[in-house]
């Protein structure tokens, strides 16, 4: 159990990389992902001031996406009840149209992503989402640099295929 705020500090620390995967999967810059992860950090932190912090990761994700919400509302003007709303909102403010083609791409991606064989999956989160190097992926799955980088690159081929309505056997 965590409870201290220099606990709950070094814990978030530590799990960094996770929360920051999961904020840039809601926005479209790293600037503002890293901008919404540091005030989700700090919320937490505070927080832990005065509560106790059993897993600061969730709680760190749970005020992350509780600013993407805020953060959308204020650009938008209007009541979001849903994260997926606000997730349209903060690309552009999309039409409904345009938000129910963007879910329907979001969900042929996530398909797609599932369906590729789970080496090169590893290698485009691993690479994707947590930032790793390819040597540092290579080293680690005991694969040359450039086989990961032809996973790498394979499937971020199929999934922008798909993300185009192209479909991709």
């Amino acid at each position: 159990m965590i409870g201290n705020e220099q606990e709950v500090g070094r814990a978030l620390a530590t799990q960094n990389r996770i929360l920051l995967a999961y904020v840039r999967r809601r926005l479209t810059t790293a600037v503002d992902a890293e901008d919404v992860a540091q005030e989700a950090i700090l919320r937490v932190l505070a927080r832990a001031r005065d509560t106790l912090i059993t897993d600061p990761l969730f709680y760190a994700m749970r005020a992350a996406r509780n600013i993407l919400v805020d953060r959308a509302r204020r650009a938008a003007n209007v009541q979001i009840d849903d994260l997926e709303a606000a997730e349209f909102s903060i690309h552009g403010g999309a039409t409904p149209l345009e938000a129910l083609d963007m879910s329907e791409r979001s969900r042929l991606c996530q398909r797609a992503l599932e369906a590729m064989p789970p080496l090169r999956r590893e290698v485009f989160v691993r690479r994707r989402a947590g930032e790793e190097s390819y040597e540092a992926i290579a080293r680690d799955l005991k694969l040359s640099i450039e086989a990961v980088q032809k996973h790498y690159s394979r499937a971020a081929q199929t999934l922008r295929r798909t993300a185009e309505g192209r479909h991709v056997d």
